[in-house]
This record gives C-alpha cells, sequence and structure tokens, in this order.
C-alpha cells in the first residue's frame, strides 16, 4: 500500500510538472509519470494479492507478487534508461547505439533475475542465473560509469547525470541485495515468510528509491534548462 501511494503520488508530480518544461523536454516528465504510474498499478494489484487490508498474508501470497513484480521491472527499467538518456542528450552526450546497449542487458539482467528467482534455492541454475543477471548489472554501472559530458556541458545537467549514475550503481545494487538475503535466509532454515517478507521490504524501498527519487532528478533537470 505504502508503495502504491508513493507511485500514485510521483505520477501526479510528474504530470503537474509537465507543463512547466520547454515543449521539446516534456518526455522527461512523461517518461517519469510513465514509469510511476505502471508501478502504482502494479503494487494496487500486489496489495489485493496479500489481502491488504484486514487479510491473513501468508508466504504463498507474497511469494505470489513475484511474477508483478518482474512484469513491472520489464517494462519501468529500460524507460528508466530512456529517461536517463534523454537528459544525457541535453548536454549532446548521447552516443548512437549507447541505449540499445543499455535496455538490451537491462532486459538480459532482468529475465534471468526472474529465472533465479523461481528455482529451488541453492540450486545450480539459481546460481548460474543470478551470476548472468548480476553480470548485466555489472554491465550497465561500468557504461553508465565510464559516460563523460563534455565541458561546455550545463553545471545543472552534470550534477544530474552524476546523481543520476549513482542511482543506477547503489539504487539498482540493493535489488540483488534482496534476492541474495531472502536465498541466504532460506538457505539458513529461516522462516520461508520471513524470508519472503523482507527481500518485500527491501523491494518496496529500493522501487520508491528508484522511481520517484530517479524522476525527481531528471525532471529537475528538465526543468532547469526550461
Amino acid at each position: 500500500m505504502l508503495g502504491f501511494v508513493a507511485m500514485a503520488a510521483g505520477t501526479l508530480w510528474f504530470y503537474l510538472e509537465r507543463n512547466d518544461l520547454k515543449p521539446e523536454l516534456r518526455s522527461v516528465a512523461t517518461y517519469a509519470a510513465v514509469i510511476t504510474f505502471i508501478a502504482a498499478i502494479m503494487y494496487y494489484v500486489m496489495k489485493d494479492v496479500v489481502k491488504f487490508p484486514g487479510g491473513e498474508i501468508t508466504a504463498a501470497d507474497v511469494d505470489a507478487t513475484l511474477p508483478l513484480r518482474y512484469i513491472d521491472w520489464l517494462l519501468t527499467t529500460p524507460l528508466l534508461l530512456v529517461e536517463f538518456a534523454l537528459i544525457v542528450a541535453i548536454a549532446g552526450a548521447l552516443k548512437k547505439g549507447l541505449l540499445t546497449k543499455l535496455i538490451i542487458a537491462d532486459i538480459v539482467m532482468i529475465v534471468t533475475g526472474y529465472l533465479g528467482e523461481i528455482g529451488v534455492p541453492g540450486s545450480i541454475g539459481n546460481i548460474v542465473f543470478f551470476v548472468i543477471s548480476s553480470a548485466a548489472w555489472l554491465y550497465i554501472v561500468y557504461v553508465v560509469y565510464t559516460l563523460k559530458l563534455g565541458a561546455d556541458a550545463p553545471a545543472h545537467v552534470q550534477r544530474a547525470v552524476s546523481t543520476m549514475k549513482w542511482f543506477v550503481i547503489a539504487g539498482w545494487a540493493i535489488y540483488p541485495i534482496g534476492t541474495a538475503t531472502q536465498e541466504f535466509l532460506e538457505l539458513s532454515g529461516s522462516d520461508a515468510a520471513l524470508a519472503i517478507g523482507i527481500a518485500a521490504i527491501i523491494y518496496v524501498i529500493a522501487d520508491v528509491l528508484n522511481k520517484v527519487g530517479f524522476g525527481l532528478i531528471a525532471v529537475r533537470a528538465a526543468k532547469q534548462s526550461s
């Protein structure tokens, strides 16, 4: 429910900010709003899956939200990278093919992450998929981190790009931490509901930070450029 409220509020704010931007930069706010709108829908559905409010929540209920989370991420994380590219483009530093490479790596990261989570905890398949997913994320981190803006890029754009880089580097790292935490707790004999519940809380925090926070930085940079 908290995830839904945060995403819905973000969507409304991004929509209202759109008219304060130059016409050619309004797509920044549009992408930010679409990202949080998709997430808001998914969180609203997940709220019903776990029978909130009033229902007795079981490990199976929380586990049933997993496909919804990955549908959300499969749709929204490529859009986050597009949003990042739009801010980089303001500085004239968007190289041909860069966004395509990032989106392909992102899809590999999400798909293999899901395959790893639905497997048997501690199995070879799970470990392989987790490694592939992490490697794809590290590739994204490398490409984003090594991206350089020209010296003539506006100072506010340089600050925004630098901050957005850290969202991808540190903010996205929260997700594999959540997955690894759940895997570790299950393998150590902890209650399944506890393991799944802790991971779910970590995912909510990461989603709000990386979708709403990322959008705030991007829209602010576009507004300053307007």
